[in-house]
């Protein structure tokens, strides 16, 4: 069985996708209404991502076992034995090292208790301590649970598991660890899912034989896509110098005491644009080609910022709630921006709704984006193209394809990558929940 579709599966809770995502990734915070990622998304997101094989299939070439217990090949997949007479725990674990991603498995628990294992540390009592998508022939398959530290997390109960888990038969699982957002599916059903979690960001990943039990489990079609959140931590690593007055915040919300300006609260994961609400433009080091993006946006009443993929072609963050039209395309929310040639502007795709919430609510775009293609003699061959783009879980643009650059763009040529430009001087914005999947060609 290799796994190729996982439906409600997502990325992002990319994230992505997660966030591929089913609807209760990017629900971080219950008492307010959040942005949620898109299903639809997420599915297109886990079919275009560049996979890489956590396992080449043949060796256990890339990974380390420790402790007690068998690990081998047979017939296509890895096979973990333990005696019930042994109480050390047994795991075969990552040379790498991983944060945010996406990986895909299918397994066969037949005896004993086992585990996916991620974001891991090799000390502890049985081994490694960190989290543990749970493992059983019978119980608890695909809750959360974190060894050496709080025990469960996310615990299902016995009914839920009999609606997704097949005892004694290949099952799937997919796990999504981005950020704080933690998610679990089993057979294309959430399992666990967990926002906010205050544990480790970045470990191994490995495979478990439980200490004290006779243990047989298969494991094959181990696959990840490493997850790229671009930085929202003190410093402003990550941003292309200077960032102006860019600073790293941990929440933001339209000001009560003015409704064109934010306040914010010290902490991190929330990028602003300055008290001012007003500064350059700012730049990621890190560029991208073909990409699918999520991105969170925040702006008062009647602001204005954007969001230029490889510094050259915009999509618009406007405030447009309620607007019925607007006056050029473009210009709202979710609009690819215009170009512009001789003082008159040409090429701009307005959205095919508006999907705009009022202003100092956290929105959410969705976004397939392709470069542009070049021939060995650097000429363009293909336009760059926004494949699909969704705001607010709602479809605004499909294979809308760009000519050039749109006005305003850090530069007027075009390459087959570059950086992701966040406008900072149209007035006050905040951005978080930046995550990057690199498409397959």
């Amino acid at each position: 069985m290799t796994l190729r579709r996982c439906a409600g599966a997502t990325l992002a809770a990319l994230v992505m996708l997660v966030p591929v995502l089913a609807p209760a990734l990017g629900a971080e915070e219950a008492a307010a209404p959040e942005p949620k990622t898109t299903p639809e998304f997420g599915q297109e997101v886990m079919d275009l991502a560049r996979w890489q094989p956590l396992w080449d299939g043949k060796t256990l070439a890339g990974w380390h076992p420790i402790g007690k217990g068998d690990w081998a090949i047979e017939d296509g997949a890895i096979v973990g034995r333990h005696d019930a007479g042994e109480g050390e725990f047994g795991h075969l674990v990552t040379d790498a090292v991983y944060k945010d991603f996406v990986a895909r498995l299918a397994y066969k628990s037949l005896k004993g208790n086992s585990g996916f294992y991620f974001r891991i540390e090799e000390k502890g009592a049985s081994g490694v301590s960190g989290f543990q998508a749970e493992i059983d022939p019978r119980s608890d398959v695909g809750g959360l649970y974190e060894t050496n530290g709080r025990a469960w997390v996310a615990q299902p109960t016995p009914d839920q598991v009999a609606t997704y888990f097949k005892p004694d038969d290949w099952n799937e699982m997919i796990v999504a660890a981005l950020g704080r957002s933690l998610s679990v599916y089993v057979n294309g059903k959430p399992s666990a899912h967990v926002a906010a979690d205050p544990g480790r960001l970045d470990g191994r990943i490995a495979l478990q034989l439980h200490g004290g039990q006779e243990g047989l489990v298969y494991f094959k079609d181990l696959a990840i896509v490493p997850v790229t959140a671009l930085p929202a931590e003190p410093g402003l690593a990550g941003w292309k110098k200077p960032t102006g007055d860019w600073q790293i915040v941990g929440e933001a919300a339209q000001d009560p005491a003015n409704e064109k300006a934010l306040a914010v609260k010290p902490g991190v994961g929330v990028l602003y644009n300055g008290p001012k609400g007003s500064t350059g433009n700012l730049f990621t080091e890190a560029e991208f080609g073909d990409m699918a993006a999520q991105i969170d946006f925040l702006i008062p009443k009647g602001s204005n910022s954007g969001v230029y993929f490889m510094g050259r072609y915009e999509i618009q963050v406007y405030d447009s709630y309620g607007v019925e039209k607007g006056e050029y395309p473009g210009i709202e929310c979710g609009g690819i921006y215009e170009r512009w040639k001789d003082d008159k502007g040409f090429e701009g795709h307005s959205p095919a709704v508006n999907a705009s919430l009022p202003p100092g609510r956290w929105q959410r775009f969705e976004a397939i984006f392709r470069a542009p293609r070049f021939g060995a003699d650097g000429k363009k061959t293909a336009n760059a193209r926004f494949v699909k783009v969704y705001h607010n879980g709602q479809v605004v643009h499909e294979n809308v394809e760009l000519t050039g650059p749109t006005r305003g763009a850090a530069f007027e040529d075009e390459k087959p990558a570059g950086p992701l430009m966040f406008q900072g001087d149209h007035g006050p914005v905040a951005y978080r929940n930046l995550r990057i999947v690199p498409l397959k060609d």
